[in-house]
């Protein structure tokens, strides 16, 4: 039997054909799975977690060259138990790399009595800090006071940390103003009576004269 639309003047049979056409089209629709048509998106949090796994892999500098506490700090962190939140979020801000602070601190017990002092601390993630304190008076080498021991946090907000010696004797409490500014709150026992600060230093001072110390367990 011959077409329908040969029958048909071609005025009418046009708007028939569109309409079957149309109709064809959406049965292939149907069959299309869902989200067929949909274009994949990056995933912004898995690329960045990516990114940050390839920072990770390759180390800083500045942990290079500090020649203490990273290996340490590796070991603990293997079997230390969990941390809060908010220390973790305290840590990875400021305290997660090797930082070199240093400062000009005058005579705290009397102008006359005793010299300034350029202070030099540097400060490791694994709760290790070194310091070596140079007499302006003074400055040979023979004259330098260099000690070590671990530093705590005891504060959030700001960021306070207590650097302590041996037998828990405490060389200063200082509070982070910035990531890379300290304010000496108390150093050797003295409370200063105005402000005095370490500047963070592009370069790391691994403090060498300690070298042959044993290393400190620390945190």
């Amino acid at each position: 039997m011959p077409p329908l639309t040969q029958f048909m003047p071609f005025s009418l049979s046009r708007p028939i054909i569109a309409a079957m056409f149309a109709l064809a089209l959406a049965g292939c629709a149907q069959q299309k799975t869902a989200g067929y048509y949909n274009t994949p998106h990056d995933n912004t949090e898995s690329d960045a977690q990516h990114q940050a796994q390839g920072r990770n892999v390759a180390r800083a500098p500045s942990q290079i060259q500090l020649g203490f506490g990273n290996e340490q700090h590796n070991k603990q962190a293997q079997g230390a138990p969990a941390q809060a939140p908010e220390e973790q979020a305290v840590r990875a801000r400021a305290l997660s790399e090797p930082k070199t602070f240093l400062g000009t601190v005058p005579c705290l017990i009397n102008s006359n009595a005793c010299s300034a002092t350029r202070v030099t601390l540097t400060m490791a993630p694994g709760g290790q800090w070194r310091s070596r304190t140079v007499a302006l008076d003074g400055p040979d080498t023979k004259n330098h006071l260099v000690q070590q021991g671990c530093w705590e946090v005891i504060g959030t907000q700001p960021l306070r940390i207590l650097l302590q010696m041996k037998n828990d004797v405490i060389k200063a409490n200082l509070t982070f103003v910035n990531d890379n500014v300290l304010r000496i709150n108390m150093i050797n026992e003295i409370k200063p009576t105005l402000e005095y600060h370490l500047t963070r230093q592009q370069d790391i001072d691994p403090i060498d004269e300690l070298s042959g110390q044993p290393a400190l367990q620390c945190q």
